[in-house]
């Protein structure tokens, strides 16, 4: 019960803090990652799971995303999906997976800044139909 509690004050100072992130009201983010490790393949980078995607910043810590998935052996999927920055620079993500194997992936990520512009990023997914879990890392571009 009070990681339950310690999570819901977490997410609440996220929504009333005075300080805002790095990126603005009607930004976009640019990204790209790749899935080092996948919990349906033994072993590391043995299948790739590419994804491309982008964020509109509607909020300062709230975006809608779009991409693309290529799936290596697999099939490629459409995503629609958003971001959550509860506390800077941690974020939470929903993304629908859209295809012939649809699916829907719910996780969390850390986002390191290089500069302003460019940030490195970490993150796992939980995929919710296929009961898969993948760690992924990439790169992303904020464009204002």
């Amino acid at each position: 019960m009070k990681k339950v509690i310690g999570f819901i004050s977490l997410i609440w100072l996220g929504v009333n803090a005075d300080a805002f992130g790095q990126q603005a009201e009607g930004s976009m983010l640019v990204s790209s990652a790749i899935d080092v490790v996948r919990t349906d393949v033994p072993g590391v980078i043995r299948r790739y799971q590419l994804g491309v995607e982008g964020n509109y910043f509607y909020r300062h810590n709230l975006s809608v995303s779009g991409g693309y998935e290529f799936n290596y052996g697999q099939t490629n999927h459409v995503t629609l999906g958003g971001r959550y920055y509860p506390l800077e620079p941690l974020f939470i993500r929903a993304r629908g997976l859209i295809g012939s194997s649809s699916d829907f992936a719910l996780g969390a990520g850390y986002t390191h800044n290089i500069s302003y512009r460019v940030r490195l990023e970490g993150m796992s997914d939980y995929y919710l139909v296929s009961n898969v879990v993948g760690f992924r890392i990439g790169i992303a571009v904020l464009i204002n």
